[in-house]
C-alpha cells in the first residue's frame, strides 16, 4: 500500500495505538520501525501518550525519549549504520508536509539532507540582509 493511501484511510492516530512491535520500551516512550521507512533501518521513537509539541513533553517523557535516541542509535552503530539524521516532528500538520500530528523521532541512516530545500527547489546560501533578518526575528 502507498503511503499516501495509508495516510488518507487513517481515522485516528496512528501513534496513539500502533500497529507496529516496540523494540524498546520505557515508561512513556518507545522505540520501532517505521512502517514507511526512507531506509531500511529507519526508527520512530513514539511518546505513548498523544502530544503535538515538543514544548509540551513533561521531565520523564522527555528522558525517556533522549534514552531511546541513544539506544536507537547505538542499535544502528551496531548494523553498521554510522551517519544518522535525528529528525523531530512537531506541531500540526497545517501547511507544512507533516503526515502525522502526533510528536515523534525519526531515526535514519545514511539519508542525504543535502542539496534541496523542503520543496525540492535547490538550497541557497543566505546573504547578508537575510541573516540580520532572520537574526532579528529570532532574537
Amino acid at each position: 500500500m502507498l503511503y499516501k493511501t495509508f495516510r488518507r484511510n487513517l481515522k485516528t492516530c496512528p501513534f496513539c495505538k500502533p500497529v507496529q512491535k516496540a523494540i524498546l520500551a520505557k515508561n512513556s516512550a518507545f522505540l520501532t520501525y517505521a512502517l514507511a521507512p526512507y531506509h531500511p533501518y529507519h526508527l520512530l521513537i513514539l511518546p505513548k501518550r498523544h502530544i503535538v509539541s515538543f514544548l509540551k513533553l513533561n521531565k520523564s517523557e522527555q528522558k525517556d525519549i533522549d534514552m531511546l535516541i541513544r539506544l536507537g542509535i547505538t542499535k544502528l552503530h551496531k548494523l553498521g549504520m554510522h551517519n544518522i539524521s535525528v529528525l523531530v516532528r512537531d506541531g500540526s500538520l497545517r501547511g507544512v508536509n507533516k503526515s502525522i500530528t502526533h510528536l515523534h523521532y525519526h531515526l535514519i541512516p545514511n539519508t542525504q539532507i543535502g542539496d534541496v530545500d523542503h520543496a525540492g527547489r535547490p538550497r541557497v546560501i543566505l546573504d547578508s540582509k537575510q541573516i540580520e533578518k532572520l537574526l532579528k526575528k529570532l532574537k
